[in-house]
């Protein structure tokens, strides 16, 4: 597992990326979500679950609201001034994610979507104030991320990465940047 900064100079957000592909999740994830076709097949494939838990039946309306979200959230993950605070837009994946404060599980969404909400998702381990680590992301059409296996996939993905950080001694903004120098020399 490789880590790498998302914005040169800064030691505040990092993303995952697997050694066999040339850009991280967080690229990836900001590449796949504005690409027309990848949203027309997800969610030809994905139509029921679109249809029932969102109640969006026109999938050029999906395609629409996809690549709105797309560009909102990555302008508040990635620009100045939203990216110094990404504790406003991260929330605990869960109750239990909630009590801790660091190498907790994390989500962030467009929250401000009345209607629908915002299916985005992109995924990260938070190891302490304002310091995240990427881990992926998904488009969420059902309730939990259990119930569809792309969604499974990246909750399993955040349990591995946050395994593997505490395997390595990682507990902290700190540990993490002195484990990320060492595995890159």
């Amino acid at each position: 597992m490789v880590f790498e900064r998302v914005i040169e100079g800064k030691d505040h957000l990092w993303s995952v990326r697997d050694r066999s592909k040339q850009k991280n999740e967080i690229a990836l994830l900001f590449e796949q979500w504005s690409n027309i076709d990848f949203l027309l097949d997800f969610f030809i494939k994905n139509l029921e679950d679109l249809k029932s838990y969102f109640n969006v039946i026109r999938i050029s309306e999906a395609i629409e609201y996809t690549l709105e979200d797309c560009q909102h959230l990555e302008k508040k993950i990635l620009d100045y001034p939203s990216t110094e605070n990404l504790d406003y837009l991260f929330k605990p994946l869960s109750s239990s994610d909630a009590l801790l404060m660091e190498m907790s599980r994390e989500k962030a969404r467009v929250f401000d979507r009345i209607y629908p909400p915002s299916w985005l998702r992109v995924y990260a381990i938070r190891l302490e104030k304002n310091v995240y680590v990427i881990t992926g992301g998904a488009i969420k059409l059902t309730r939990t991320m259990q119930e569809r296996s792309h969604t499974l996939e990246q909750l399993e993905m955040m349990n591995k990465c946050k395994d593997f950080l505490l395997a390595n001694k990682v507990f902290d903004a700190d540990s993490f940047i002195a484990f990320s120098e060492e595995e890159n020399l």
